[in-house]
């Protein structure tokens, strides 16, 4: 009797089930180190053309190592600190708006009472409104972002091994390349995708970061710099991001000067953003992130459970990086980045030929 030790599908999928669960677990676990880690990671790929650039206009390794590395901590050292004081002034001011807030939602109470849609006995809204804690949330959420500034000699350690890497990984791993490497040559493919898409959206995202200020400053909404902060954040979110951001502002702008100042400034970021979006990023950026729209908001909503807030930034560089280096160079997995793809690869079925012509 010949023993078939080999699992049946449905034991493989319980496995593989158990072993996502675990190693989320020790994912969550570790959330700062991971976080600290790959925020480094992309700050570096973004920076090391710089390196190169001043290595190959003859500055000395030495020099152009320090120039880098003193331009990334600078850069990210005084937004953290502008982000941090910016949520500090609000927080402070969150139990006057909180107040207001509470005196808007009985003002509606009142109304939906006088028109007979409830009942003036029945229970206030604030049972299932806390406009404090809501406050207290986004504010935490916003902090929350750049948690990573409590790890800066972390990071900034991480930093500094990994444009030591950024120098000498490429030579390092030539040959492996020519070799025919598979993981290393999508590696260094969606690490260059990758680059230009965190460079262009960094620039489109503070551009239109400084017209939302300043838009802000025109109609006199209150906090104008860390709406324009969120705003810039957001914009690494595709399609879901400015509509996060718009938020926040138009119900500050509905408390201090009522409805129309709020549409305004509603339809001013929609109008700046949305054309950032939708026209400029495409442009520039041309078909942008393989990733479908449901993977997209996905991919935001897991990672940020996972991670924390800055996760909700973090997710698509890391889903992106886990689809193409990870699924789609395994044959047996490749329907599953198929599935997470915005469109159909137009180079899979070519490869595929090539390896039935050669395995002929």
């Amino acid at each position: 009797m010949q023993n078939n030790s080999s699992l049946s599908f449905t034991m493989r999928v319980l496995i593989s089930i158990a072993a996502v669960g675990l190693a989320l677990m020790f994912i969550r676990e570790g959330a700062d180190l991971i976080s600290s880690l790959f925020l480094a990671w992309i700050i570096v790929l973004v920076a090391s053309p710089l390196l190169h650039w001043l290595v190959d206009k003859g500055a000395p390794v030495w020099l152009a190592f320090g120039l880098t590395l003193v331009a990334i901590l600078a850069t990210f050292v005084a937004f953290s600190l502008v982000l941090v004081v910016a949520v500090d002034r609000f927080i402070e001011e969150i139990p006057q708006y909180a107040g207001e807030i509470e005196n808007a939602i009985e003002e509606f109470q009142e109304s939906l009472s006088s028109l007979g849609l409830i009942n003036a006995e029945s229970d206030s809204l604030f049972t299932y409104i806390n406009p404090e804690q809501l406050l207290s949330a986004l504010g935490t959420f916003i902090s929350g972002l750049f948690g990573t500034v409590s790890n800066l000699l972390l990071l900034g350690l991480l930093i500094i091994f990994l444009l030591l890497d950024a120098f000498n990984a490429p030579e390092k791993l030539a040959d492996e390349i020519k070799a025919g490497n598979t993981y290393l040559e999508r590696y260094f493919q969606v690490s260059e995708s990758l680059r230009k898409y965190i460079i262009i959206t960094t620039i489109v995202g503070l551009t239109t970061g400084v017209l939302d200020v300043l838009w802000f400053i025109l109609l006199g909404v209150s906090f104008p710099v860390l709406w324009g902060i969120l705003a810039f954040l957001m914009s690494y979110i595709p399609t879901l991001g400015f509509w996060l951001a718009a938020i926040p502002p138009t119900l500050l702008a509905l408390l201090e000067s009522g409805p129309l100042n709020a549409a305004l400034v509603f339809f001013g970021i929609v109008l700046i953003n949305g054309f950032a979006e939708n026209v400029v990023k495409p442009k520039y950026m041309g078909e942008g992130l393989n990733l479908s729209p449901f993977m997209v908001i996905f991919s935001v909503i897991f990672w940020a459970a996972v991670l924390g807030p800055l996760g909700a930034i973090l997710g698509l560089p890391m889903t992106l990086m886990f689809k193409e280096v990870v699924l789609e160079a395994d044959d047996q997995n490749r329907w599953i980045a198929r599935l997470m793809s915005s469109k159909e690869s137009k180079d899979e079925p070519e490869e595929e030929s090539e390896r039935e012509v050669e395995s002929g």
